[in-house]
């Protein structure tokens, strides 16, 4: 039987410039191509070379035109005009246009039996702009900023509506998201729950004492892992404070381990230096995606004090390392912790709240088994034979549109 053919359409993806950028999308990509035929298109803002300008726009400028993962996925990097924090709503326009030129220009003779578009905007008004203009099915996710940051937006606002009512099917990674979407005009009929998935393979259980000699932490202290961008909307800051807390209250604090670069890394450092904190909080930088779960097996508790989340990849990566999750109550954090044998959520959102959750773990005992056991049945095998079936399901929507339209023709 001929695979189907998928056509991922995303802008966070890795690259030779920004080699951690999207990962799970990746990971997405790679469950797939063992169940499809699966091609990758990346949407990339043009910059011209040699133009002064932030490192993180030249960035841009330094991405391939194409490439090949995994042997049998081919990636290209069509390049779409966007002005940062200027007419938001262009972007969705520009992508569009930059995706329809790629397809025709690159793809010929290989045409989507379906177009699987990663956040609803602006990807996802770009992907279903293409799956009308050559009549393919489209799915939509939405991870989750796409719903929160853009609701304001009164133009940008109508076109993710607009995106998420003609959409074949939308997949929200948590079940907050999916009462979003329906909020935004989603029939709810064509919304599906699905959360992000993991390797049990790159992450497994590993002796404790062994990660820990290898990246030469201490043996004896509890240790709390953070892995992820070091952002505002990460919040370190929070976890940092409820160091500060627990040295107040006369615990001895747990090591936590940041592991991750980003924009904050400099304010963080003297926040660090400024509490009296440096024997107590490592920033280990950013790390390649292989090495995070040496870096999971090594701590005690993934440590997430996001103010929010669609669905966090390292839920069920630490999970799958035995490790239980200390995280605020952000938009998956229940679904994926939904037991107290997982870890805990942590409410209010307060750098007091994380200071008596993390004393809390500190004395007890958790069964990495049973855990990785949980983690183990929303691996992305598993994932990808469930999007596969909505997949499926768009293409049915989609014929049955086209019978409609046709029969009010006659």
């Amino acid at each position: 039987m001929e695979k189907r053919k998928v056509l991922m359409l995303t802008r966070l993806f890795p690259s030779t410039a920004h080699p951690t950028l999207g990962t799970f999308c990746l990971e997405r990509a790679k469950a797939l191509a063992k169940v499809a035929d699966v091609r990758v298109m990346v949407p990339t803002p043009y910059f011209p070379r040699g133009v002064p300008a932030p490192k993180e726009w030249r960035r841009w400028s330094e991405v391939e035109s194409e490439c090949e993962l995994e042997g049998s996925i081919r990636v290209s990097y069509p390049r779409y005009f966007s002005m940062p924090k200027i007419a938001t709503f262009s972007q969705g326009l520009a992508m569009a246009y930059s995706v329809s030129r790629d397809l025709k220009a690159r793809y010929a003779g290989w045409r989507p039996d379906v177009i699987d578009g990663h956040f609803a905007f602006p990807d996802g008004y770009a992907a279903v702009r293409l799956g009308r203009e050559i009549g393919c099915p489209t799915v939509v996710t939405c991870h989750g900023a796409d719903l929160r940051v853009y609701h304001s937006h009164t133009i940008v606002s109508s076109m993710l509506g607009w995106t998420l009512r003609k959409a074949d099917r939308v997949v929200a990674v948590s079940s907050d998201l999916k009462r979003r979407s329906i909020a935004f005009g989603c029939p709810e009929e064509n919304t599906v729950f699905l959360s992000n998935g993991v390797d049990p393979g790159k992450f497994a259980l590993r002796a404790k004492s062994a990660c820990r000699e290898r990246l030469g932490l201490p043996q004896e202290r509890k240790i709390g892992a953070y892995v992820g961008c070091l952002s505002d909307r990460k919040n370190q800051s929070l976890v940092i404070r409820a160091v500060d807390e627990i040295r107040k209250r006369g615990h001895v604090p747990p090591l936590v381990v940041l592991v991750g670069g980003g924009p904050n890394r400099r304010r963080l450092e003297q926040e660090i230096a400024g509490l009296g904190l440096g024997g107590h909080v490592l920033l280990a930088g950013e790390r390649p995606h292989e090495e995070v779960a040496l870096w999971m097996g090594a701590a005690d508790w993934l440590v997430l004090s996001s103010d929010y989340e669609g669905w966090a990849t390292v839920y069920f990566e630490a999970m799958a390392c035995g490790r239980p999750v200390v995280t605020s109550n952000v938009s998956s954090a229940k679904d994926a912790v939904c037991k107290p044998d997982y870890g805990n959520v942590v409410e209010p959102t307060t750098h007091e709240a994380f200071a008596t959750a993390l004393i809390e773990a500190s004395a007890k005992d958790y069964d990495a088994g049973l855990i990785r056991a949980y983690a183990e049945e929303h691996s992305w095998k598993h994932w990808a034979d469930q999007a596969m079936a909505v997949f499926e399901k768009a293409a049915e929507h989609k014929s049955s549109l086209t019978a409609i339209n046709a029969s009010a023709l006659i």
